[in-house]
């Protein structure tokens, strides 16, 4: 968790700098987050069932490896192609590395312990969310914004040495099979239509390629649904989805994904191309909703069963669509004071939905279906956040002055209020065991 919030943290505020210094376009830098968040929704499913078949103390090491690898790539071939297939390597190791971390916590610590268990992998990872904006801010100002990938070294080395002395209890490996055909159709259909949606801006909605990638795309999902269903053991289960707590659960922590990317991602984008800060300046300017959700983590997180699951997803909604409105406000009016205080609310919901919804959307299925359902949840989540690239995109592309940013901003205040009145009406007041 360390490894993947500190990673997020300084993309964002770094994301500039490197499309100033390798000359991108919009669509390249657009590029530059979603390869790394298609990759991670695609195989994230995979990453689920390998950590049930092989395990999940293996594939957190083998995941581990991977990420330090491809920062490693990033920071040695400082060019738009070495920058993609870093982070789309990064992404795949992530989809390995994310179900094998939840598989791991949900095996080996004991139920009446694991809300408190999830609080602590959420609210440890995300306190190196205070020091990430700064410290991307430091390297793209300062150094240079290779040394940001390189940070990475370190923290997966030293989660190698850790989980070999911790010696994790875990249920011994299940024997799998691999639906090749499912593997390829969803590979084929979400790298298809998140294409034609980051592509959509530059070549035009209406051109041919696009279409065509829309189409194909879609027609390749038609056919994973309807090999999913046919398939005696799927790559990717969508019969999880026919329990009501699993399917309100994944949509919320979509919405949830989608509006942490605007946040994270374009608010530090914004404050330095809309705002014009520099970059360790909006590093600085990050700090009203790190801390905040570090707070709200530590106070809810751990005791959200206290209060009831549909309060705390309420409330979280509510915080979230608040701060959205009044960051845009101030991205409107070109006032940091007014961001910084809308960032406030918004750390606050982020740290109210995380943990209690992963945990409570992953205690609504059966032990021996977890890693599966970790695998679908971070699907879900990332396919969230894809979604609010393209949308960013072509919002700001739709608005090439300053307004965009704001646009953006209350686009997404709005799907939170709407994701608050679904957890309103169809999340159980009690979470699930």
């Amino acid at each position: 968790m360390v490894l993947l919030v500190l990673d997020s943290s300084i993309v964002g505020v770094m994301l500039p700098t490197i499309t100033r210094d390798l000359d991108l376009d919009v669509a390249q830098s657009s590029w530059l987050v979603s390869v790394y968040l298609l990759m991670l929704a695609v195989f994230a499913p995979v990453g689920g069932r390998l950590a049930d078949a092989r395990g999940a103390v293996t594939m957190f090491r083998v995941g581990m490896i991977g990420f330090t690898v491809a920062s490693l790539i990033i920071a040695l071939v400082p060019s738009f192609a070495g920058v993609i297939i870093g982070r789309a390597v990064a992404g795949v190791a992530g989809a390995v590395l994310m179900p094998a971390s939840l598989s791991l916590i949900m095996q080996a610590v004991d139920e009446t312990r694991r809300s408190g268990a999830m609080a602590v992998y959420t609210g440890v990872g995300q306190g190196f969310a205070l020091i990430g904006p700064a410290l991307g801010g430091v390297c793209a100002q300062f150094l240079t914004w290779q040394v940001g990938f390189l940070i990475n070294v370190p923290v997966g080395v030293a989660a190698l040495v850790l989980v070999s002395m911790a010696r994790p209890r875990t249920r011994p490996p299940t024997r799998q099979s691999w639906d090749g055909a499912g593997i390829v159709l969803v590979v084929a259909g979400m790298g298809a239509v998140v294409t034609a949606l980051l592509q959509g801006p530059a070549w035009g909605w209406s051109s041919p390629a696009v279409l065509a990638l829309l189409a194909g795309g879609s027609a390749a999902l038609a056919a994973f649904v309807w090999d999913s269903r046919r398939s005696v053991d799927p790559v990717l289960d969508l019969a999880l989805l026919r329990e009501a707590p699993f399917a309100v659960g994944t949509g919320l922590l979509a919405a949830l994904g989608f509006s942490m990317t605007v946040a994270t991602i374009y608010g530090a984008v914004a404050l330095q191309q809309a705002m014009h800060l520099q970059p360790f300046e909006s590093g600085i300017a990050l700090l009203p909703l790190v801390v905040p959700l570090l707070i709200a983590t530590r106070l809810v997180g751990a005791r959200y069963e206290r209060y009831g699951l549909r309060r705390v997803t309420v409330a979280g909604c509510a915080c979230m669509a608040g701060g959205m409105a009044v960051a845009g406000l101030g991205f409107a009016h070109s006032s940091v004071l007014v961001v910084t205080i809308g960032l406030c609310p918004i750390g606050v919901g982020i740290g109210t939905l995380l943990s209690p919804l992963t945990a409570a959307t992953l205690a609504a299925v059966v032990p021996d279906r977890r890693g599966q359902a970790s695998g679908l949840i971070t699907t879900g989540r990332q396919l969230g956040g894809i979604v609010g690239v393209a949308v960013f995109a072509a919002v700001l592309a739709g608005h090439p002055d300053d307004t965009g940013t704001a646009v953006g901003f209350f686009i997404t205040a709005g799907l939170m209020l709407l994701a608050g009145a679904v957890a309103a009406t169809h999340s159980r007041q009690r979470p699930v065991r």
